[in-house]
């Protein structure tokens, strides 16, 4: 029996590996799988690489789905999650939920740890557009740690080499060492929509979805912050 190769978003990571580690709550064999932001994985199926599913973002598995490289019958929503801050646990900050608190608390930090826009990270490249925005760009940046993605940006926040780290929420609950904040406040929200697909419709690609919405796989995805669900 052939191993399935999955590609995962970041945001789904915690969720996946608690999975696996579960006796029973993913039926065998155990797939391939290979993390990365969501444009870089976009742009490897779109360069070819070969994958028996994936789960993306909503907007960028519908470009895969328009170009003929997922199968459209198996695009199946998983939840939704926003944009936020991570803490050392044990540091104090004031509260994100206006714009003037989210701006002291960027202007406080000492230290910032986030993705590379240019890695193709949904939190990193909402986050650079953010700063611009408050025009503290150059501020941000003059103290930021840049990271792949932004569960790599939470490791460092974690291990305390940034006082807080900016990422989907979802790669922040639930991680020791960390705490989320809060969301971005409005008008610099970011909510996305997480979907997985299968490259075509077969056995290999509905083990992997069909794990990911059973019950255990719910349970793991709403654990780690994901809204919405897939009922």
């Amino acid at each position: 029996m052939s191993v399935p190769v999955f590609f995962a978003a970041g945001a789904v990571k915690t969720a996946v590996e608690a999975l696996l580690a579960s006796p029973g709550a993913w039926p065998a064999p155990h797939p391939t799988v290979s993390y990365g932001t969501v444009g870089a994985l976009r742009d490897r199926i779109v360069g070819g690489e070969a994958f028996d599913a994936t789960v993306l973002s909503a907007e960028a598995m519908a470009l895969l789905a328009h170009r003929g490289l997922v199968a459209t019958a198996t695009i199946t929503p998983l939840g939704t999650t926003g944009t936020g801050l991570a803490v050392r646990a044990g540091l104090a900050f004031p509260p994100i939920d206006t714009e003037a608190g989210f701006l002291a608390v960027l202007k406080a930090a000492r230290s910032i740890a986030w993705a590379d826009p240019s890695s193709g990270a949904t939190g990193g490249r909402h986050f650079a557009a953010v700063i611009e925005r408050l025009g503290i760009a150059d501020e941000v940046r003059g103290k930021s740690l840049l990271f792949p993605f932004g569960v790599e940006a939470v490791d460092a926040c974690e291990r305390g080499e940034a006082e807080i780290a900016v990422s989907q929420a979802t790669e922040i609950v639930g991680r020791p060492g960390v705490a989320l904040l809060g969301l971005l406040p409005p008008p610099h929200d970011l909510v996305t929509r997480y979907v997985a697909a299968g490259r075509a419709d077969t056995p290999a690609g509905r083990s992997i979805i069909g794990a990911l919405t059973s019950d255990a796989g719910r349970a793991a995805l709403a654990a780690i912050g994901f809204e919405g669900g897939t009922r």
